[in-house]
């Protein structure tokens, strides 16, 4: 049979026996409306993205033109439930309570788009060239997730203390995912430790002089006694900051009334440190309370308060000799000095019986 028979004969056969020209005609109208839809659906999602790309890159380049003095932060609009109004009480937060905690520096706050994906890889490359193309001091982004009290995650690189946007720190913040539980001095919370990212010299009193520690010692202390409702974590981290600038500034005004203060507030958090996980704080908090002890022991001689100095001291150097960093340092130091010995024991030989 000749190939142009056969396949008459089965155009015949299907218009006869699956779908008539009528019916086949409205299908491939229907087909050619479904892929119409689907090219248009495309075209769509790509000029959005194009958008995006777009309306990203203008953040990030209106942060790197502006030449104003003073921090750059660039915030990413957050993922997840009621977004919008999460991305407004952030930006509140960054704008009205960083320059408290920064001792007035300017700050200004530029706004990009979403970055999805929390801390995986992928997101944390993408901020960091999002960071580099901006030239800002930190980049945050956020997702709120839920209603619970870790249902609001703020994820962030820092620049703080010189670094380059690739060695820019990677930080976590989890607050209240309430929005109700956001209220009141929370927004003071959030501005507290994004400062501390951006200027990482706040975790270390002794930078700074006592007067400047003295306003930041006020400022942690109204936000400890108005906010009954803090999250526990939140909380230690504040009070460990609190007592270290109380310590430093009682050392060197020699308050009384402040170091009974730190003495209160360690021992409470020693006597409940199984609540906290973090060997660290218990590190800090025997610090803090060793030096409260001595500097109290220096205005009012006890040798009892001396004694519990020391204790609380000895526990500090103890864990800090088990830290494998420590021991690398103890390690190099005890080789320079043998070096050091070996060129003077030399120098000696040399001396007495000559080269």
């Amino acid at each position: 049979m000749p190939v142009n028979d056969w396949f008459t004969n089965a155009e015949r056969w299907f218009e006869a026996n699956v779908v008539g020209a009528p019916e086949l005609a409205t299908f491939g109208f229907g087909m050619l409306g479904v892929l119409v839809l689907a090219l248009l659906a495309v075209a769509f999602s790509l000029v959005r993205s194009v958008l995006k790309s777009l309306r990203n890159e203008a953040g990030a380049r209106a942060a790197r033109n502006d030449k104003s003095p003073g921090y750059r932060i660039l915030v990413a609009r957050p993922t997840g439930q009621r977004a919008g109004r999460a991305w407004k009480w952030l930006l509140s937060s960054l704008e009205s309570y960083v320059p408290e905690f920064s001792f007035g520096a300017p700050l200004k706050v530029f706004r990009t788009g979403s970055i999805r994906g929390g801390v995986e890889t992928r997101a944390v490359q993408r901020a960091r060239r999002r960071l580099q193309t901006a030239d800002a001091d930190m980049l945050v982004w956020a997702d709120r997730t839920g209603r619970k009290e870790d249902g609001f995650v703020v994820h962030g690189l820092s620049r703080g203390g010189g670094l380059t946007p690739a060695e820019a720190r990677l930080f976590t913040l989890t607050l209240p995912g309430r929005m109700s539980h956001l209220e009141g001095q929370m927004q003071r919370v959030a501005a507290y430790f994004l400062a501390r990212e951006l200027q990482p010299a706040l975790a270390n009193p002794q930078s700074f002089r006592p007067e400047k520690m003295k306003t930041l010692s006020n400022a942690l202390s109204d936000i400890l006694e108005d906010t009954p409702a803090l999250p526990l974590p939140l909380r230690s981290r504040i009070e460990a900051d609190f007592c270290a600038s109380l310590v430093h500034i009682a050392e060197q005004s020699g308050d009384i009334e402040a170091l009974e203060q730190v003495i209160m507030l360690r021992r409470i958090h020693l006597d409940d440190i199984k609540n906290d996980q973090d060997a660290s704080r218990a590190v800090q908090a025997h610090m803090d309370l060793g030096r409260a002890l001595l500097a109290k022991a220096t205005k009012q001689f006890d040798r009892k308060t001396v004694e519990a100095a020391i204790g609380h001291l000895s526990k500090v150097i103890e864990a800090l000799q088990a830290d494998p960093t420590i021991k690398r340092a103890q390690a190099a130091s005890d080789a320079m000095y043998k070096a050091q010995n070996l060129i003077e024991t030399r120098k000696r030989f040399a001396v007495n019986f000559g080269a």
